[in-house]
């Protein structure tokens, strides 16, 4: 069973938004749409979720926000579910991609378009959702948007982005740590700040993932920063010290000062000694 009966809904839901709420329970196509949910309702509780809020468009008196809601939902699924088609890897919304909220798509849609558009009023809004309900920003249907902010192209906002997810505390590890590029930009090298930050020592096996494997300079350096937090991770500091590039160097240089050594001290008076 592939998912192109979801597809299916996911289609017949925006092409009734398009023609109007009014005419939804007059829709024959949504009507079969749904109708085709059963089969998949029975291998994951999310279909059947899926299966019952779209059953209730035609009889609920507020179908067209009531669409946009389980809208918001299948396209979520499809997100995580996308390419998974035996029962026994179906799940329901992944560990690490949000909360299932209680939140109306009327209540996300100015966050989320402030997360995902650019231009003049975004930080306000995100601003005023911050102060008003920070949950919000935690619903499955933001998070990755929220996370995505990282690589906002206003530096400023990407910055205020991850100085909240460093509030937010460890509950923020695992989503950034979900879709991890070691070879991407900017986004990549907050979300490993973030972490260091948050997880300190405990996350050391993925910052030696990334030195071990291909990535890129700046996320490279994150990583080898986050070195710091274990002092077992002295001698592999060493190495990079005498080995890396510049910009390696001068990270590891930096991250043995956090630790004292006899192998280290030994370092610094070698360095000492080649510089006279």
């Amino acid at each position: 069973m592939n998912l192109d009966i979801l597809y299916k809904l996911q289609e017949q839901l925006k092409y009734s938004i398009i023609t109007g709420s009014s005419l939804i329970r007059e829709d024959f196509r949504l009507k079969k749409a749904v109708d085709d949910m059963a089969a998949l309702s029975k291998l994951a509780p999310v279909f059947a979720q899926i299966e019952t809020q779209a059953k209730s468009l035609f009889e609920c008196d507020n179908p067209g926000e009531r669409t946009l809601d389980i809208l918001a939902l299948v396209d979520a699924v499809l997100e995580t579910q996308s390419g998974v088609y035996e029962k026994s890897e179906l799940s329901d919304i992944e560990a690490g991609s949000g909360k299932n909220c209680n939140y109306s798509y009327k209540m996300l849609e100015p966050v989320l378009t402030a997360l995902t558009t650019t231009g003049s009023g975004r930080w306000e809004v995100l601003l005023n959702a911050r102060k008003q309900d920070p949950r919000i920003f935690f619903d499955y249907r933001v998070l990755p948007k929220y996370i995505g902010g990282l690589g906002d192209s206003y530096g400023e906002l990407a910055y205020q982005i991850s100085r909240w997810m460093m509030e937010d505390g460890k509950m923020m590890i695992e989503p950034l740590k979900r879709g991890f590029d070691p070879m991407g930009k900017s986004e990549m090298c907050r979300r490993l700040d973030i972490i260091a930050y948050l997880a300190k020592e405990e996350e050391n096996d993925f910052y030696l993932s990334i030195i071990d494997g291909e990535a890129s300079k700046d996320v490279r350096k994150s990583a080898i920063e986050a070195l710091g937090y274990s002092d077992k991770n002295i001698d592999i500091l060493l190495e990079i010290a005498k080995t890396g590039d510049k910009a390696s160097k001068e990270k590891a240089i930096s991250a043995l000062k956090s630790f004292s050594d006899a192998r280290i001290d030994e370092f610094f008076e070698n360095s000492a000694k080649k510089k006279k």
